[in-house]
């Protein structure tokens, strides 16, 4: 069969899976040297699902770099002793806790144990998120495969902020950064349960930033395009695709890493971002500006 060359549309399909998840440093890779004690996040702590790897793991590593104590969550336990392990071999001060955002319960105790540990919450980042299982139409998608993304994607969103905004009002203040996606604004054929879940994002940061702004906290979210991640790789072949081929449908004609990601969090977490609110910051390397 002849091989047409992929519509732009086909190739964010692809490329805006590769967003918010799950690529790892390679085990026993070494860390940068932590600042511990000193930098721009000096004494902050920072709350972090989904950090096992990718987005996550990138902002962990870079937070605890810049001097902050991280705590953060994942379900796959062996990478999180890992991540955490590399982290304090650095310098750092960071803590792994088993929880699954599905759950509220693990999302309670979660952010409850990291108070317990730290004593206060100064930054939270709702990363977790997890891809449609299956690239399909509309009618040919599952309710159950529509559940299990937006629990993950969208309700661990929810369950995040229900949990991390009673403490940091009651401290007088604190920043929130959701993981979006470019699929949060704009539609993409095939990934009905992704797309309506991170639109779902984006609203709820728009409805928590409109409601605690005047507690002193701001919410914002970001929306990557394609991140080199495992995600990423099996949503291009899932398509049939290569990576040259998804970098195409992005103006920097580059697929982009996790670390930039982690770059970005880091901003709308700092005081440079004093008056964004109730954004979701295109981190896409210019898709939404088309």
């Amino acid at each position: 069969m002849e091989r047409h060359v992929p519509s732009r549309r086909r190739v964010l399909a692809a490329g805006t899976l590769g967003l918010a998840a799950t690529t790892a440093a390679a085990p026993g890779a070494a860390a940068a040297p932590s600042d511990a004690g000193s930098g721009p996040f000096a004494g902050k702590v920072v709350l972090i699902t989904g950090a096992t790897s990718g987005i996550g793991e990138a902002t962990a590593r870079a937070m605890a770099r810049a001097g902050a104590k991280v705590f953060f969550c994942g379900r796959r336990e062996q990478l999180g002793r890992r991540v955490a392990d590399g982290i304090r071999a650095a310098g750092g001060d960071a803590t792994f806790r088993r929880a699954d955002v599905r759950h509220e319960s693990e999302v309670r105790d979660f952010v409850r144990a990291c108070v317990s540990r730290y004593g206060r919450l100064d930054i939270a980042v709702n990363n977790a998120g997890v891809e449609s299982p299956r690239a399909a139409r509309l009618h040919e998608q599952s309710l159950a495969d529509m559940e299990s993304v937006w629990r993950t994607n969208a309700g661990g969103v929810f369950l995040g902020m229900k949990y991390e905004i009673p403490q940091m009002r009651a401290q007088g203040g604190g920043v929130i950064v959701n993981t979006a996606s470019i699929s949060a604004e704009v539609g993409f054929g095939t990934i009905a349960p992704y797309n309506a879940s991170k639109h779902a994002v984006a609203s709820l940061t728009k409805v928590a930033a409109l409601e605690y702004a005047a507690d002193n906290i701001r919410v914002n979210a970001f929306a990557p395009g394609a991140v080199d991640t495992p995600m990423l790789r099996r949503a291009a072949e899932a398509f049939g695709m290569t990576y040259e081929e998804i970098a195409q449908g992005y103006p920097i004609k580059r697929i982009v890493r996790a670390e930039e990601m982690a770059s970005v969090v880091m901003w709308l977490s700092s005081d440079g971002a004093s008056a964004v609110v109730g954004t979701d910051i295109d981190a896409s390397g210019g898709y939404l500006t088309g």
